[in-house]
C-alpha cells in the first residue's frame, strides 16, 4: 500500500502506437520514463500486460518501490468513466472494453491506490499548462497534430470538460464545407480530415500514384515505406516541392481552424503539439500564424495571443497524467 509519506505519482500516456510511462516526484521532476510500443494488434490483454511491465520497469529505473507511489494517472484515447476508473471503450484496441483500470492498478500495487482516468490529449494539455509553454497563463488551447488531431482547453486555470466530458474535440471543427471525411471517424470537412498526418499522407501518396515528381519514394524506401513525421521533416529539409506544397496547404487549414478557435474562446496562448509538430513545429507555425491572424475577428492587441510549439514534447501526456494523480 502507499504510505502517508509517499510523494511520487505515475503518469501513463496510452496512445495508439506507444505507451509512455513516467514517475514524477514532489518537485514535478520526471525521475523515470519507459516507452514501449502499444502493439494494439495484440488486443486488450496484451496491451494491459505491457502497461504492467512498463510500471515495473519505471520503478526499477527510479530505484523506488510500490509503497513510494501515491497515485496513478492515465490518459486514454477513448471513452471512459472517470468516477469508477473504468475504460469503457478504445476503438483501436480490440477487446479494450469495460476494463477496470482502478482495480487492475490496485492489484498491481498490492493495495488500493488512487487512479485518475482522463482523455489522452487533455492530460497532455494539463502538463503543458502546468509546466510547459502554457505556464503562467490563465487561458490556453492545446492542439495536438499527429495521426489525428485532438485538443484541450484551459479556461481561467481549469480544464474545460463540458457537460458530457467531451469538450475540447477541436479536431472535428468543420473547416472545409463538404470536404473529406477523416479516416475511421470524425465529421466531413473537419480539420482532422484536412491537416492530420493521416490526411497529409493520404494526399502525398495520391500524388505519388499520379506520378508527381518527388524524392519521397527514395526516403520511404529507407524507412520501410512508413510515411511518418520524421520522413516529412527530411523531405522538407531537402526542399521537396510536393511535400512542402501539401504541408503548406495543411498549415493554411490549420490557420483557419486556429482563427475559429481563438474567435470563440479568446485564449492568451495556443500550443501545438503531437508528432507532426514535434518534427516541424516552428516551420508549420510560421505558416499557420499569418493565416490565423488575418482571420481573428478582434484585431486589437494581437501580440497578446501567442501561437507556439509544445515545450515539453512527447512526455507532456505522462507528466500531465501524473500531475492529475497528485490531485
Amino acid at each position: 500500500m502507499a504510505t502517508r509519506t509517499a510523494t511520487h505519482t505515475i503518469g501513463i500516456d496510452l496512445g495508439g502506437t506507444k505507451i509512455l510511462t513516467g514517475i514524477v516526484n514532489a518537485r514535478n521532476e520526471m525521475v523515470a520514463t519507459v516507452k514501449t510500443p502499444t502493439n494494439a494488434q495484440e488486443g486488450a490483454q496484451g496491451v494491459l500486460d505491457r502497461i504492467i511491465v512498463s510500471l515495473d520497469q519505471a520503478l526499477v529505473q527510479s530505484n523506488l518501490s510500490k509503497s513510494d507511489i501515491r497515485g496513478v494517472g492515465i490518459g486514454v484515447p477513448g471513452v471512459f468513466d472517470a468516477a469508477s476508473g473504468v475504460i469503457i471503450r478504445i476503438t483501436n484496441i480490440d477487446g479494450m472494453e469495460n476494463v477496470n483500470m482502478a482495480q487492475l492498478l490496485s492489484t498491481w500495487h498490492g493495495g488500493k491506490i488512487k487512479t485518475v482516468l482522463s482523455n489522452d490529449v487533455r492530460v497532455a494539455t494539463w502538463g503543458e499548462y502546468q509546466l510547459g509553454a502554457g505556464k503562467g497563463h490563465k487561458n490556453m488551447v492545446a492542439i495536438w497534430v499527429g495521426t489525428g488531431i485532438g485538443g484541450g482547453i484551459i479556461l481561467n486555470g481549469k480544464v474545460l470538460e463540458g457537460s458530457r466530458g467531451s469538450a475540447g474535440e477541436v479536431g472535428h471543427v468543420v473547416t472545409l464545407a463538404d470536404g473529406p471525411f477523416a479516416a475511421g471517424a470524425g465529421v466531413r470537412g473537419g480539420i482532422e480530415a484536412l491537416a492530420s498526418r493521416t490526411a497529409i499522407e493520404r494526399d502525398l501518396r495520391r500524388a505519388i500514384a499520379d506520378g508527381t515528381a518527388t524524392i519521397l519514394p527514395q526516403i520511404l524506401a529507407k524507412n520501410e515505406n512508413q510515411l511518418k513525421s520524421g520522413v516529412l521533416r527530411k523531405a522538407v529539409r531537402k526542399g521537396d516541392a510536393l511535400t512542402i506544397s501539401v504541408l503548406e496547404r495543411a498549415a493554411y487549414y490549420l490557420g483557419l481552424h486556429c482563427a475559429s478557435v481563438v474567435n470563440m474562446l479568446d485564449p492568451e496562448i495556443v500550443v501545438y503539439g503531437g508528432g507532426l509538430m514535434e518534427n516541424l513545429g516552428d516551420w508549420m507555425i510560421e505558416r499557420i500564424a499569418p493565416v490565423a491572424r488575418r482571420n481573428f475577428i478582434n484585431k486589437s492587441n494581437l501580440d497578446k495571443i501567442s501561437l507556439v510549439a509544445t515545450s515539453l514534447g512527447e512526455p507532456a501526456g505522462a507528466l500531465g497524467a501524473a500531475l492529475l494523480a497528485r490531485g
